[in-house]
Protein backbone atom coordinates (compact mmCIF):
# COMPACT_ATOMS: atom_id res chain seq x y z
CA UNK A 1 0.00 0.00 0.00
CA UNK A 2 1.37 3.39 -0.88
CA UNK A 3 1.11 6.80 0.65
CA UNK A 4 -1.74 9.17 -0.16
CA UNK A 5 -1.83 11.10 -3.42
CA UNK A 6 0.66 13.27 -5.24
CA UNK A 7 2.22 13.94 -8.62
CA UNK A 8 4.08 11.26 -10.51
CA UNK A 9 6.45 11.95 -13.44
CA UNK A 10 4.97 10.67 -16.71
CA UNK A 11 6.94 11.97 -19.74
CA UNK A 12 8.64 14.91 -21.49
CA UNK A 13 7.50 17.15 -24.33
CA UNK A 14 9.19 20.10 -26.10
CA UNK A 15 8.69 23.56 -24.64
CA UNK A 16 6.21 25.83 -26.45
CA UNK A 17 5.66 29.59 -25.97
CA UNK A 18 3.19 30.14 -23.14
CA UNK A 19 4.18 27.01 -21.20
CA UNK A 20 4.95 27.32 -17.50
CA UNK A 21 8.73 27.69 -17.24
CA UNK A 22 8.62 26.06 -13.79
CA UNK A 23 8.05 22.73 -15.56
CA UNK A 24 11.28 22.97 -17.59
CA UNK A 25 13.81 20.26 -16.78
CA UNK A 26 16.91 22.43 -16.40
CA UNK A 27 19.09 19.36 -15.86
CA UNK A 28 18.23 18.08 -19.34
CA UNK A 29 18.82 21.57 -20.75
CA UNK A 30 22.26 21.76 -19.14
CA UNK A 31 23.26 18.42 -20.68
CA UNK A 32 21.69 18.69 -24.13
CA UNK A 33 20.59 22.31 -24.68
CA UNK A 34 17.08 21.01 -25.41
CA UNK A 35 14.24 22.74 -23.56
CA UNK A 36 11.86 20.03 -22.40
CA UNK A 37 8.88 20.17 -20.06
CA UNK A 38 8.32 17.52 -17.42
CA UNK A 39 4.79 16.13 -17.59
CA UNK A 40 3.13 14.79 -14.47
CA UNK A 41 0.00 12.80 -13.82
CA UNK A 42 -1.86 12.84 -10.56
CA UNK A 43 -1.31 9.72 -8.54
CA UNK A 44 -4.61 8.46 -7.17
CA UNK A 45 -5.19 6.78 -3.86
CA UNK A 46 -4.73 3.03 -3.97
CA UNK A 47 -8.04 1.20 -3.88
CA UNK A 48 -7.79 -2.03 -1.89
CA UNK A 49 -10.66 -4.37 -2.70
CA UNK A 50 -11.06 -7.17 -0.17
CA UNK A 51 -13.14 -10.10 -1.42
CA UNK A 52 -14.54 -12.39 1.27
CA UNK A 53 -15.63 -15.91 0.30
CA UNK A 54 -19.04 -16.50 1.89
CA UNK A 55 -19.77 -19.90 0.34
CA UNK A 56 -20.98 -22.54 2.76
CA UNK A 57 -17.76 -24.55 2.52
CA UNK A 58 -16.14 -21.72 4.51
CA UNK A 59 -18.18 -22.83 7.55
CA UNK A 60 -16.31 -26.15 7.68
CA UNK A 61 -13.91 -27.09 10.46
CA UNK A 62 -13.13 -25.97 13.97
CA UNK A 63 -12.44 -23.12 14.03
CA UNK A 64 -14.54 -22.40 10.96
CA UNK A 65 -12.56 -21.14 7.99
CA UNK A 66 -14.96 -18.22 7.74
CA UNK A 67 -14.09 -16.94 11.23
CA UNK A 68 -10.41 -16.91 10.33
CA UNK A 69 -11.16 -15.26 6.99
CA UNK A 70 -13.08 -12.42 8.62
CA UNK A 71 -10.24 -11.75 11.04
CA UNK A 72 -7.74 -11.63 8.18
CA UNK A 73 -9.95 -9.27 6.16
CA UNK A 74 -10.29 -7.02 9.22
CA UNK A 75 -6.51 -6.90 9.64
CA UNK A 76 -5.88 -6.13 5.97
CA UNK A 77 -8.57 -3.44 6.01
CA UNK A 78 -7.00 -1.81 9.06
CA UNK A 79 -3.60 -1.70 7.35
CA UNK A 80 -5.16 -0.03 4.32
CA UNK A 81 -7.23 2.47 6.32
CA UNK A 82 -4.27 3.41 8.51
CA UNK A 83 -2.23 4.09 5.38
CA UNK A 84 -4.97 6.39 4.02
CA UNK A 85 -5.74 4.04 1.13
CA UNK A 86 -9.35 3.41 0.21
CA UNK A 87 -10.47 -0.02 1.37
CA UNK A 88 -13.71 -1.81 0.52
CA UNK A 89 -15.07 -5.28 1.34
CA UNK A 90 -17.26 -7.38 -0.93
CA UNK A 91 -18.82 -10.63 0.36
CA UNK A 92 -19.00 -13.24 -2.42
CA UNK A 93 -21.56 -15.98 -2.03
CA UNK A 94 -24.71 -17.55 -3.45
CA UNK A 95 -26.90 -15.00 -1.67
CA UNK A 96 -26.28 -11.28 -2.36
CA UNK A 97 -24.90 -9.33 0.60
CA UNK A 98 -24.27 -5.62 0.76
CA UNK A 99 -20.69 -4.47 0.21
CA UNK A 100 -18.64 -2.15 2.40
CA UNK A 101 -18.01 0.73 0.06
CA UNK A 102 -14.39 1.94 -0.28
CA UNK A 103 -13.56 4.24 2.64
CA UNK A 104 -10.47 5.88 4.07
CA UNK A 105 -9.15 6.54 7.58
CA UNK A 106 -8.87 4.59 10.83
CA UNK A 107 -12.01 6.26 12.18
CA UNK A 108 -13.98 3.92 9.88
CA UNK A 109 -12.54 0.77 11.41
CA UNK A 110 -15.15 0.22 14.15
CA UNK A 111 -18.04 0.37 11.72
CA UNK A 112 -16.09 -1.90 9.40
CA UNK A 113 -15.86 -4.49 12.18
CA UNK A 114 -19.62 -4.26 12.67
CA UNK A 115 -20.06 -4.84 8.96
CA UNK A 116 -17.89 -7.98 9.06
CA UNK A 117 -19.81 -9.25 12.08
CA UNK A 118 -22.97 -9.09 10.00
CA UNK A 119 -21.48 -11.10 7.13
CA UNK A 120 -22.30 -14.80 7.06
CA UNK A 121 -22.00 -17.87 4.90
CA UNK A 122 -24.85 -18.89 2.62
CA UNK A 123 -26.04 -22.24 1.33
CA UNK A 124 -26.85 -22.98 -2.27
CA UNK A 125 -25.21 -23.58 -5.65
CA UNK A 126 -22.37 -21.15 -6.10
CA UNK A 127 -19.80 -20.38 -8.78
CA UNK A 128 -16.81 -18.27 -7.80
CA UNK A 129 -16.41 -17.08 -11.39
CA UNK A 130 -20.03 -15.88 -11.58
CA UNK A 131 -19.70 -13.99 -8.27
CA UNK A 132 -16.50 -12.30 -9.46
CA UNK A 133 -18.19 -11.34 -12.72
CA UNK A 134 -21.06 -9.74 -10.80
CA UNK A 135 -18.58 -7.73 -8.75
CA UNK A 136 -16.64 -6.62 -11.84
CA UNK A 137 -19.94 -5.51 -13.42
CA UNK A 138 -20.16 -2.83 -10.71
CA UNK A 139 -17.05 -1.29 -12.34
CA UNK A 140 -14.80 -1.10 -9.27
CA UNK A 141 -11.85 1.27 -9.49
CA UNK A 142 -8.77 -0.57 -10.65
CA UNK A 143 -6.47 -1.36 -7.75
CA UNK A 144 -5.37 -4.20 -5.53
CA UNK A 145 -7.71 -7.15 -5.05
CA UNK A 146 -7.05 -9.46 -2.10
CA UNK A 147 -9.29 -12.50 -2.09
CA UNK A 148 -9.64 -14.52 1.12
CA UNK A 149 -11.09 -17.89 0.14
CA UNK A 150 -10.73 -21.62 0.65
CA UNK A 151 -10.36 -21.94 -3.11
CA UNK A 152 -13.06 -24.58 -3.55
CA UNK A 153 -15.25 -23.68 -6.50
CA UNK A 154 -18.17 -25.36 -8.25
CA UNK A 155 -15.65 -27.56 -10.11
CA UNK A 156 -11.90 -27.81 -10.66
CA UNK A 157 -11.92 -24.96 -13.22
CA UNK A 158 -14.13 -22.46 -11.39
CA UNK A 159 -11.44 -20.73 -9.29
CA UNK A 160 -9.07 -20.36 -12.24
CA UNK A 161 -11.81 -18.84 -14.40
CA UNK A 162 -12.55 -16.34 -11.62
CA UNK A 163 -8.86 -15.41 -11.37
CA UNK A 164 -8.68 -15.04 -15.16
CA UNK A 165 -11.49 -12.49 -15.02
CA UNK A 166 -9.74 -10.49 -12.31
CA UNK A 167 -6.54 -10.51 -14.37
CA UNK A 168 -8.31 -9.37 -17.53
CA UNK A 169 -9.74 -6.45 -15.53
CA UNK A 170 -6.08 -5.49 -14.85
CA UNK A 171 -6.21 -5.62 -11.07
CA UNK A 172 -3.21 -6.50 -8.95
CA UNK A 173 -4.24 -9.71 -7.22
CA UNK A 174 -3.43 -11.54 -4.02
CA UNK A 175 -5.04 -14.76 -2.80
CA UNK A 176 -5.01 -15.89 0.81
CA UNK A 177 -6.18 -19.50 0.78
CA UNK A 178 -7.70 -20.61 4.09
CA UNK A 179 -7.85 -24.35 4.63
CA UNK A 180 -7.75 -27.09 7.25
CA UNK A 181 -5.10 -29.77 6.98
CA UNK A 182 -7.85 -32.41 7.30
CA UNK A 183 -9.30 -31.30 3.96
CA UNK A 184 -6.32 -32.82 2.16
CA UNK A 185 -6.85 -36.24 3.76
CA UNK A 186 -9.55 -38.79 3.00
CA UNK A 187 -10.03 -39.77 6.65
CA UNK A 188 -11.18 -43.15 7.91
CA UNK A 189 -11.77 -46.11 5.63
CA UNK A 190 -15.23 -47.63 5.33
CA UNK A 191 -18.69 -46.97 3.92
CA UNK A 192 -20.01 -43.44 4.50
CA UNK A 193 -22.77 -41.15 3.36
CA UNK A 194 -21.21 -37.91 2.18
CA UNK A 195 -23.14 -34.67 1.86
CA UNK A 196 -22.11 -31.77 -0.36
CA UNK A 197 -21.91 -28.94 2.16
CA UNK A 198 -23.08 -26.33 -0.37
CA UNK A 199 -25.76 -28.15 -2.38
CA UNK A 200 -27.02 -30.55 0.30
CA UNK A 201 -26.91 -33.53 -2.08
CA UNK A 202 -25.84 -36.87 -0.55
CA UNK A 203 -23.96 -39.87 -1.88
CA UNK A 204 -22.88 -43.18 -0.34
CA UNK A 205 -19.24 -44.08 -0.96
CA UNK A 206 -16.99 -46.92 0.08
CA UNK A 207 -13.61 -45.44 0.96
CA UNK A 208 -10.81 -47.96 0.54
CA UNK A 209 -7.06 -47.44 0.32
CA UNK A 210 -7.18 -46.82 -3.43
CA UNK A 211 -9.94 -44.24 -3.20
CA UNK A 212 -8.24 -42.47 -0.28
CA UNK A 213 -4.98 -42.29 -2.21
CA UNK A 214 -6.77 -40.99 -5.32
CA UNK A 215 -8.55 -38.30 -3.31
CA UNK A 216 -5.37 -37.10 -1.63
CA UNK A 217 -3.52 -37.06 -4.96
CA UNK A 218 -6.32 -35.00 -6.54
CA UNK A 219 -6.23 -32.42 -3.74
CA UNK A 220 -2.44 -32.17 -3.93
CA UNK A 221 -2.57 -31.74 -7.72
CA UNK A 222 -5.22 -29.00 -7.43
CA UNK A 223 -3.25 -27.04 -4.86
CA UNK A 224 -0.03 -27.43 -6.87
CA UNK A 225 -1.88 -26.14 -9.93
CA UNK A 226 -3.12 -23.10 -8.01
CA UNK A 227 0.38 -22.34 -6.73
CA UNK A 228 1.82 -22.64 -10.25
CA UNK A 229 -0.96 -20.51 -11.78
CA UNK A 230 -0.33 -17.72 -9.28
CA UNK A 231 3.43 -17.88 -9.84
CA UNK A 232 3.07 -17.71 -13.64
CA UNK A 233 0.70 -14.73 -13.54
CA UNK A 234 2.39 -12.70 -10.80
CA UNK A 235 -0.39 -13.28 -8.26
CA UNK A 236 0.61 -13.23 -4.60
CA UNK A 237 -0.54 -16.50 -3.03
CA UNK A 238 -0.43 -17.46 0.62
CA UNK A 239 -1.81 -20.71 1.98
CA UNK A 240 -2.81 -20.59 5.65
CA UNK A 241 -4.36 -23.01 8.11
CA UNK A 242 -7.59 -21.83 9.73
CA UNK A 243 -6.20 -22.91 13.10
CA UNK A 244 -3.30 -20.45 12.71
CA UNK A 245 -3.76 -17.08 14.41
CA UNK A 246 -4.84 -14.25 12.15
CA UNK A 247 -1.94 -12.14 13.44
CA UNK A 248 0.57 -14.76 12.33
CA UNK A 249 -1.09 -15.03 8.92
CA UNK A 250 -0.99 -11.25 8.47
CA UNK A 251 2.68 -11.15 9.49
CA UNK A 252 3.45 -13.84 6.92
CA UNK A 253 1.57 -11.88 4.27
CA UNK A 254 3.73 -8.84 5.04
CA UNK A 255 6.92 -10.88 4.83
CA UNK A 256 5.86 -12.66 1.63
CA UNK A 257 5.05 -9.43 -0.20
CA UNK A 258 2.40 -8.68 -2.79
CA UNK A 259 -0.46 -8.25 -0.32
CA UNK A 260 0.37 -4.79 1.01
CA UNK A 261 2.46 -1.94 -0.38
Amino acid sequence: MKQGSGLEFADYRPFSPGDDIRAIDWGVYARSRHILLKLFEEEEDLHVHLLLDCSFSMSWGAPAKFDSARQIVAGLAYLALANLDRSGITPLGPSPQAAWQPSRGRAKFLSLLRFLQGCNVSTGQFELSAAVSRWLATRPRRGMVIWVTDGWGADLEDLFLALDRLRYARHDIGVIQIRHADEARAGDLGEFEYQDIETGTSRVLVVDHAMAAAYEAEVAAYEARLKDYCHRHGIAHLQADAAESAIDILQRSLLKGGFVR
